[in-house]
Formats: C-alpha cells, sequence, structure tokens
C-alpha cells in the first residue's frame, strides 16, 4: 500500500471527505490481509496441533476436503467441510469451519463464509483459539456497516493482553476508529503497533502506513 499525505490544517468538511477517502483507500486492504494471512496461519497451527490426536477417519475426510479446495472445486470442498465440522467430534471440526467459510468466499458466497464464521466464534467447545479467530474474522467483514459499539465489544476481548491475535484485534479496533472519526484514538492504537517489537512485521508496516495517512508520525520498532 502506498500512503498518501495529508494536508494538515483543513476545515471539518475537507476532513470528513479526507476520512471518507481514506476508508475507501485502506478499509477493504486491511480486511482482506488479515483474512488471507490469518487463515492461512490457522490451518497450519491447527493442522499440526491436531494431526496426532485427531481421528484418522476425520483426518481424512479434512484431507480430502483439503484437496478439493485445492483443485479450484470450491463448492465440493464447502460441502465437505460443513459436513465435517457438523458431525467432527475432535478439533478438525472447528479448523473445517474457516476451511468451509474460506471455501464460500472462493465461491463468492459472503453470506455463507460469514455463517460459517459465526458458528465458529459462538462455539463455547471449540479451542478458544480458534474461536477467537472466527470472531476476529467475522468483525473484519462487519467494518463497513457493522454497529461499532456492537464491534468493539466484540474485538476488546481478544485484544487484551496476552490474547493470541491481540495486535489483529488492535489494528481491526484502530481502522474502526478512523471510521467513526476517532483519530485520537486510532493513533494510539497505530502507534503502539508500529513501534511494537514482537508485532508482525507486516502489520507493523500497515500501522505505520496508516498512521502517517491520518497525520501522525510513522515509527519504526523499538531496538
Amino acid at each position: 500500500m502506498k500512503s498518501e499525505e495529508f494536508i494538515r490544517e483543513v476545515d471539518e468538511e475537507l476532513q470528513r471527505e479526507r476520512l471518507a477517502v481514506l476508508w475507501r483507500r485502506y478499509g477493504s486492504l486491511v480486511i482482506g490481509a488479515a483474512l488471507l494471512a490469518v487463515v492461512g496461519t490457522a490451518a497450519k497451527v491447527g493442522w499440526d496441533q491436531w494431526r496426532r490426536q485427531a481421528e484418522a477417519a476425520e483426518a481424512a475426510r479434512f484431507a480430502a476436503a483439503d484437496q478439493a479446495l485445492a483443485a479450484s472445486k470450491p463448492a465440493e470442498a464447502a460441502a465437505a467441510f460443513a459436513a465435517l465440522a457438523a458431525e467432527g467430534e475432535t478439533g478438525y471440526a472447528a479448523l473445517a469451519r474457516l476451511k468451509e467459510a474460506e471455501a464460500k468466499l472462493a465461491l463468492k458466497d459472503e453470506a455463507g463464509a460469514g455463517a460459517a464464521l459465526d458458528a465458529l466464534s459462538g462455539a463455547e467447545r471449540d479451542d478458544p483459539i480458534l474461536r477467537d479467530l472466527g470472531t476476529l474474522l467475522a468483525v473484519s467483514r462487519e467494518l463497513d456497516e457493522g454497529d461499532p459499539a456492537v464491534l468493539r465489544a466484540r474485538l476488546e476481548p481478544i485484544a487484551a493482553a496476552g490474547a493470541p491475535w491481540r495486535d489483529h484485534a488492535r489494528e481491526l479496533l484502530a481502522v474502526l476508529a478512523i471510521r467513526t472519526g476517532d483519530l485520537a484514538t486510532a493513533r494510539e492504537l497505530l502507534s503502539e503497533l508500529g513501534r511494537g517489537a514482537t508485532v508482525p512485521r507486516p502489520l507493523q508496516q500497515r500501522a505505520q502506513e496508516l498512521l502517517q495517512a491520518i497525520g501522525g508520525a510513522s515509527e519504526q520498532a523499538s531496538s
């Protein structure tokens, strides 16, 4: 993403226009980057975590569905992942929800993908790491039009200290703050992300670019 320089001294009308342009430019990119990155990571982490304890039958079903997705058969894959998610008794059920959402996105079925993520985020018996990831991805899809207070309430527990998806949740909180015009909160969050030594580098770079775009100083990671 390329940063744009904004005029610092503008009247309220121009500032509102600038924020609208910023949201159109960055909002979907942040969502897309988060979605692609965390789904890919979750698939690898989930597979490694559960492959030893999962039943052989469910492992085989998951692998077959994944092969269908890799072979550009998203409809077949989506149906197989949905069935495994509904019937599975191991960790593959939760992971299948993520892959079901991925397959439905490949089919341009936004509603179906959202339903799969919502099902994962509300599943109490599933692994909390994947459950929180489901919430993160579900919220990211609603950033444009969802109720800001509701979205913020869903993100805040995931953004707590020590939470596994904390940095990604804070990035979405910053984007949500930009959408609602709360630039002070956005700058604070983006500044912390941009200089955090443990923040993943791609997320750091996005935070620095967004911070610069809304009139804050870009900061490098602390050494």
